[in-house]
């Protein structure tokens, strides 16, 4: 289990000093970013082979395991078996281009799911689906997500699951939409950002090896009659807007590949 000081403050070295004066001047310095500026992080489960929980490797953290869910942009984990809470907001598919991990690994960029690019694949014998460039094309699932960090409120990241986490892709849509409610024009099925779920993480196995995948459950409803209900809520509607508009990059920030969050497929 993590310890319990990976999702607080340290407060000799990273607490903020905030000053009385500094609201005189709040977001001075921020008029000139746009959105592209902005990095949405990925939320990921650490596998055994992940870098890091190798502490050889340099991008290893410290008290990271195999199971706990890593941030990508703020180089944090969290405790998989704890778990975390989101809001998701939006859902798309996407074929997503990565260096193999023997090549170095990385993030390239996806393709809608109607690309040409798609009918260009071949697959070998691990099963994976390869591009003529020699990088691996995989079938993804993103759902975009305003989590709770433990010290900065709600913030803005992206799941992604392929592989075997393409099954509980599924279930999770088929729970959200099953959700619904009796209105002036009779039955209209529920927002995606009405409701918040727990995603934990849990050990599974096959006959080609283990590895952890989520576990998914529905928390509660946001109450829309206390202002933080309504703030939140609003808030995830326009981050919504925001990627179906294509106003929102996706950009994996670590050297990583998409058989990370499942080693049954390594």
């Amino acid at each position: 289990m993590a310890s319990k000081a990976l999702a607080e403050v340290d407060e000799t070295q990273n607490q903020i000093a905030v000053y009385k004066e500094l609201e005189d001047y709040a977001a001075e310095g921020f008029s000139e970013v746009k959105t592209e500026d902005l990095a949405i992080p990925f939320l990921r489960i650490l596998a055994q082979l992940s870098p890091q929980v190798d502490k050889r490797n340099g991008a290893y953290i410290e008290g990271a395991e195999a199971g706990m869910i890593f941030n990508t942009v703020l180089n944090e984990v969290y405790d998989g078996e704890q778990g975390i809470q989101v809001i998701p907001v939006h859902y798309n598919r996407r074929f997503v281009e990565w260096t193999p991990r023997e090549k170095g690994g990385g993030y390239m960029g996806s393709y809608e799911t109607t690309d040409p690019i798609v009918n260009t694949v071949v697959r070998n014998e691990r099963g994976e689906d390869l591009l003529p460039n020699g990088n691996l094309l995989a079938n993804t699932a993103q759902f975009f997500v305003l989590y709770e960090h433990p010290t900065q409120g709600l913030q803005r990241a992206m799941i992604p699951m392929t592989s075997t986490q393409l099954k509980k892709s599924r279930k999770w849509l088929t729970q959200m939409q099953s959700l619904t409610a009796s209105g002036a024009n009779g039955i209209y099925t529920l927002p995606m950002m009405s409701q918040v779920y727990r995603l934990t993480t849990v050990a599974e196995r096959n006959d080609k090896g283990s590895w952890f995948g989520w576990e998914i459950t529905r928390a509660h409803s946001i109450n829309l009659e206390l202002d933080q209900g309504k703030a939140n809520f609003d808030t995830a509607v326009a981050f919504a807007r925001s990627v179906k508009a294509g106003d929102v990059q996706v950009r994996a920030e670590q050297p990583t590949d998409p058989d990370e969050q499942d080693d049954s497929i390594i």
